[in-house]
């Protein structure tokens, strides 16, 4: 039975919107990290952007340089700062 009394602190449904709400945001974060989790174990497996950075760059220099696009000069200066 339900008080009529001016001060009665009957929060209804409230209280379960606000922990419905709490418990929203903490699934949502645990599902971005475990997201994060996987994609940075598969980017590692996969030899992602991370590994093969540096790899990448030299294979784009030497079809510059194969293509005649930049001189040997060029070509040695790069690949010493791609080494470093």
């Amino acid at each position: 039975m339900r008080s009529s009394c001016w001060f009665n602190f009957d929060f209804g449904n409230s209280m379960f919107l606000g922990r419905g709400i709490l418990m929203f945001i903490f699934w949502i974060l645990i599902a971005i990290f475990i997201v994060s989790i996987f994609r940075n174990v598969f980017m590692e497996k996969a030899g992602g952007v991370r590994g093969n950075r540096n790899e990448n760059f030299m294979e784009i220099l030497k079809e510059r340089y194969a293509n005649g696009e930049i001189t040997k000069e060029e070509y040695q200066e790069i690949k010493q700062k791609l080494r470093d």
